[in-house]
């Protein structure tokens, strides 16, 4: 191998490395929008300690598949090269297959998916709050039959049920805008589904036993 081809070889394994730590940042990223979606709610405010553990657990995980992913990306390349083959052709092979227009179509896939993202979390924000108004208010009137714990317990179920709902229904969106998770995106639409059937009839239940407690 020649020294200007060297070089390039070079280039082309730099930029398989870059690629591994940009999936590791939109992990990340995902992950810190993931937990951030539990702030400003009473679940939270009771089970930070736990969140946090979790999340500093689960950033460190990331870390070290960051860290084996390099190190397997440095080993193939190595073994690649040493087998007399180029990056450099396999890094082009992999770029003539990918179809016209493929870069506009992702650039707008990510625009919408950021949209949805900030504007879900916005939503889930002013929701909150105004949960926690009506848990507020529901705690200082309650009547005497009425637990304190059942209230609670009632409106942490519509945190959590809002909460899950649009994380998973975000989760289904992002899938839709990939006609190769075509299948991924049925199986999270059958979870989805499950999973509202689930929760409101957890609600209604909730919901009763709140009234059966005000009846006496």
């Amino acid at each position: 191998m020649d020294i200007p081809n060297f070089y390039e070889e070079i280039i082309v394994f730099g930029l398989l490395l870059l690629a591994v730590v940009a999936v590791y940042i939109m992990l990340k990223v995902h992950y810190h929008f993931a937990f951030g979606l539990m702030k400003n709610t009473a679940s939270y405010e009771k089970n930070r300690v736990k969140i946090e553990k979790a999340k500093k657990y689960l950033f460190f995980v990331l870390k070290i598949l960051l860290w084996l992913s390099l190190l397997c990306t440095t080993v193939l390349s190595i073994h690649y090269l040493s087998e007399g083959m180029s990056l450099k052709a396999l890094l082009y092979g992999w770029w003539t297959k990918i179809p016209d227009g493929f870069w506009t179509e992702a650039l707008l896939i990510i625009v919408r998916i950021a949209v949805i993202i900030v504007l879900s979390r916005y939503i889930l924000k002013y929701v909150y709050n105004f949960l926690d108004r009506y848990e507020h208010k529901a705690l200082e009137n309650r009547c005497t039959n009425c637990s304190e714990a059942s209230i609670i317990k009632f409106y942490k179920h519509i945190h959590d049920m809002v909460k899950y709902t649009v994380v998973i229904g975000i989760v289904y969106r992002i899938t839709l805008f990939f006609p190769f998770l075509e299948m991924i995106s049925r199986v999270i639409w059958i979870v989805f589904l499950l999973y509202i059937v689930v929760s409101f009839a957890l609600f209604v239940r909730n919901g009763m036993r709140i009234v059966k407690e005000k009846r006496g």
